[in-house]
Order: structure tokens, then sequence, then C-alpha cells
């Protein structure tokens, strides 16, 4: 197992499928370093100027826009986040490697909310260009027949992984970046 080596965690909810289009709702992040425990590093609501959801996304991010309409606007969100890795990883920090189940589509939010905040130069001093998908990773272990699903689903990822999650925590961005991380470090131990 690799040995100290950090990662980051993170999970987006957001309004919909798109994020050319659709507003990111909530961002979470935890640290994650192999064979040692999951630290949350942050859980914040976000207002963009102009809020665009869809009611199907709502019914299963679950998020109450009363939250969002009184969070901070994406600029205050990402100096939150920078000074969150800052205070976590040190001033002088690199950039991160994120970590997710289908992290592309949280990679997108991600990078919209440092757009309308301002900062998209920013992004890549923050985070690496790669990331580790646990969505791949757990396909890859449905095709070798060593974990069973249709579907490489975060629900079929907790299950193989053994990590139980509260449903009022499921599908929220905090409680699925912590399932998450816990996954992946189960299913080392267990591969």
């Amino acid at each position: 197992m690799m040995k100290n080596k950090k990662y980051l965690v993170i999970d987006t909810e957001t309004g919909g499928l798109n994020p050319e289009k659709n507003s990111i709702l909530s961002i979470a992040g935890v640290l994650w370093e192999p064979g040692k425990t999951v630290e949350p590093v942050f859980d914040l609501y976000v207002k963009e100027h102009f809020i665009n959801v869809e009611e199907a996304a709502l019914k299963v991010n679950k998020i109450n826009m009363n939250e969002v309409h009184l969070a901070d606007e994406p600029y205050i969100v990402v100096k939150k986040i920078q000074n969150a890795l800052n205070e976590r990883l040190g001033q002088d920090r690199k950039a991160i490697q994120l970590v997710g189940h289908n992290v592309a589509f949280d990679i997108g939010f991600t990078k919209r909310l440092y757009r309308h905040a301002g900062l998209e130069k920013e992004y890549s001093n923050d985070f690496r260009d790669r990331a580790m998908d646990t969505c791949s990773i757990l396909e890859f272990l449905m095709l070798s027949g060593k974990v069973e699903g249709h579907r490489a689903s975060g629900d079929v990822l907790f299950k193989a992984a053994g990590v139980e999650i509260e449903e009022k925590d499921r599908h929220t961005a905090l409680g699925d970046a912590v399932a998450t991380a816990y996954a992946l470090e189960s299913l080392i131990k267990k591969f």
C-alpha cells in the first residue's frame, strides 16, 4: 500500500447533470491517506448568482434550497476550500490528487465553481490534472468477477466494500465523500 500520500476525496451535489448549465449546490472534501483515518476538510453550500436546478436533481440529492440561498457566493467558497487545504496541508502545499466516484462529474462542477468565482486559473494550483475514479475501479472489479453488480453505482461500491452509510447521509456531499474514502480503503485491503 502506498504510504505518505494524501488524496482529496470530493463529492458535489448539483442542480442537474450538466456543469455547463446546472448549478453546483454543495461540495465536500475529505483527506484520505491509505492506512490512516479519513479527515473531513470542508463541507460547503454554494449560492451561485443565478441558480439553475432541475426538480429531479433535488429529489436525489435532498438539498435544502433554503441552505443554498443562505450560502456564500462561489468566490468565498473557493477561498474557504483553499484556506482549508492550506490549513491541513501547509501554505507551501502542492496540488493534491482528487478521488471520487464518477469523479469526472465532480471535477466538471468543481471547475464550474472556480470559473464562477473568477478563479479558474487557480484550479490547477489546488488540484492535480490526474484523478482517481472509484467508479472505474469498481467497473474493473465487476468485469474481473471480484464484485457482483450490473452498474458501477455508489450503492454497489459501498456494498462491495462493506461500508454502511446512513440514509440521511447518502447523496449528501460530505456523506458520500466520507463513504467513498472508506470504500476505497476497504477495497485496497480486500484486493
